[in-house]
């Protein structure tokens, strides 16, 4: 039986640690995941997903706050001598993962990327496979080094790109494919019988850096001319679903009662290419339609 350490936070670090608890060949003898959050208005103390799934299968769990430190260290090092790790699993984790963390597992570390790298090395490569309108894309595991997703690739597991995914599918589909096959894949590595390739130096896209609001700004004189001429409709489309649910595409807008920040939550292209705007929300308004808030512009 494999003993296996799993780092993350999300949901999807939880689809993956499920799969492997559910594996008779694997034990997770303890996760690594942030410490619970303040969150809101009323800074309530929330955990997540994978904090609560330890808790609830009474799993040994190391809470990181701001950084993996000495007294994290502490802790991880003294689980270990108690259980060595065969493997380190990390999956959405946040965190820089030092170079003793990484030579811990006595076979190796491992990571989940959702692109077929070498593309779209980063932490967002389903929203820039989305922003570019990649038609083909793949599920990485890969072996974890101290460069970012940069270390040799075990398996890929390639797939088609439908071009109505929001991130949401797109990460949906990613790690459904992977985990169907999770539990053989290391096995096979463990045995030798799937090698490690190195990843070639450089990557043909930019980094897919972390997002921000900012980032999914785009100016109301663009939405419009895409509206009106369907000049770079096919773009703002692909940006409306790479940027939902979060940050969203936003832009600002004069109303009669001044400017106002619009969220586009969805659109599409029409038979002409054109952009047409489906549920919109007004600053300080509920979710709409186009249709019920374009008389509140000014033209």
């Amino acid at each position: 039986m494999y003993k296996i350490a799993v780092a993350g936070s999300t949901e999807r670090t939880l689809q993956v640690a499920q799969t492997i608890a559910q594996d008779s060949r694997f034990q997770i003898t303890y996760l690594i995941t942030p410490s619970p959050k303040k969150v809101g208005r009323q800074q309530e103390l929330v955990t997540n997903p994978v904090h609560q799934f330890a808790e609830k299968n009474e799993l040994p769990t190391i809470l990181v706050n701001t950084k993996i430190d000495q007294s994290v260290r502490e802790q991880i090092e003294q689980a270990n001598q108690a259980e060595p790790i065969d493997f380190l699993l990390v999956v959405d984790f946040g965190y820089l993962v030092p170079k003793w963390l990484l030579e811990l597992p006595k076979t190796t570390p491992l990571n989940i990327h959702p692109s077929e790298l070498p593309r779209w090395r980063g932490s967002s490569p389903g929203q820039f496979v989305l922003l570019h309108g990649d038609e083909q894309s793949a599920v990485t595991l890969m072996v974890m080094n101290e460069a970012m997703d940069e270390g040799p690739v075990i398996a890929q597991l390639p797939f088609t790109v439908d071009q109505s995914w929001t991130q949401v599918e797109y990460y949906q589909h990613s790690f459904d494919l992977i985990c169907e096959q999770l539990g053989d894949l290391i096995d096979q590595f463990a045995r030798g019988e799937l090698k490690a390739t190195p990843q070639p130096a450089e990557s043909p896209t930019p980094t897919a850096d972390r997002l921000s609001k900012e980032d999914s700004f785009r100016d109301w004189q663009l939405i419009s001319k895409a509206m009106e001429i369907g000049e770079q409709a096919a773009e703002i489309e692909r940006a409306c679903r790479a940027y939902y649910p979060w940050p969203k595409l936003w832009t600002q807008v004069e109303t009669n009662q001044g400017e106002k920040r619009l969220i586009i939550h969805r659109c599409h292209l029409n038979q002409n290419n054109h952009l047409e705007l489906d549920q919109v929300q007004l600053e300080g308004k509920n979710i709409a339609t186009w249709n019920e808030i374009k008389t509140a512009l000014k033209t």
